[in-house]
């Protein structure tokens, strides 16, 4: 997990929860509606956990295996994640919440809605991979993967820095778990997620085939769909302040932030 960024208005604290055999650190900061950010390989979301803790309390779960969290070699699918998480924010949060993944853990976002849904008030899943994703997507050293996650892989820097160990520690969790497999049993179920959706996708995303976008968009019943203009898989790293705007308005909005199952594309 990257450490966001301290601000005066909301500084964040460290806490650690027990669920399902795992000791889970999560940082928590702010107040008023709680917002869950699922932190897994997400290549640095410090700016979006900071800004959303302006104006909601915000809570970033380290999923088992991530970060500074020891090898995870128990959990044995997305869905035992995404049961482990559930378990954790039962402990944190009674009420409903605003749940947002990135990547692989949009993934596991993905599940922890289908196993507890009346949890879940609203979905934010950023550059998922659960449908669809290229053939070996997270094999590589951090500097060939970035050709994989930049639309302008020219420019490497607009990702921080990654510790080796926890990159090489991160990326056999995701292959062992996942990998380049469509998963088949999240697109059946897609259909049952009942809360307000936001799907977002970069324009020039490598790692997901260009028709994924359109399958949540169709199958999840109350969905919108964002494409950010010329942004890859990691569009916080190259369109920071598009993406910002557009979650934060979902997370106030949700239902009224576009009439009806729309895409809209979000240009410079």
């Amino acid at each position: 997990m990257v450490e966001p960024t301290s601000r005066p208005a909301a500084p964040f604290k460290e806490g650690q929860v027990e669920a399902d055999g795992h000791r889970i650190r999560y940082l928590e900061a702010g107040r008023g509606h709680a917002v869950v950010i699922l932190d897994g390989m997400t290549w640095g979301l410090l700016h979006l956990h900071a800004a959303l803790a302006q104006t909601y309390r915000v809570i970033a779960l380290e999923l088992p295996g991530f970060g500074r969290s020891p090898a995870n070699t128990t959990s044995q699918s997305v869905q035992d994640l995404a049961n482990t998480a559930a378990q954790a924010m039962a402990q944190l949060l009674p009420d409903p919440y605003t749940l947002i993944g990135t990547s692989f853990a949009a993934n596991v976002a993905l599940w922890q809605t289908l196993q507890v849904p009346d949890q879940i008030e609203a979905l934010i899943l950023i550059s998922p991979t659960s449908i669809q994703p290229v053939d070996s997507p997270w094999t590589g050293t951090p500097e060939t993967l970035s050709r994989q996650l930049l639309a302008h892989p020219e420019h490497p820097a607009a990702l921080p820095a990654v510790d080796p160990a926890i990159f090489v520690k991160e990326q056999a969790l995701v292959q062992r778990l996942q990998g380049a497999t469509h998963d088949t049993a999240a697109e059946r179920k897609l259909g049952e997620i009942p809360c307000a959706t936001l799907v977002v996708f970069g324009s020039k995303d490598r790692m997901v085939a260009p028709e994924a976008a359109s399958v949540y968009r169709e199958k999840i019943p109350n969905c919108n769909m964002v494409i950010v203009y010329d942004a890859g898989h990691v569009i916080l790293a190259e369109r920071p302040e598009a993406l910002i705007s557009v979650v934060a308005d979902y997370v106030e909005r949700r239902e009224t932030f576009i009439v009806g199952r729309q895409n809209r594309m979000v240009n410079p």
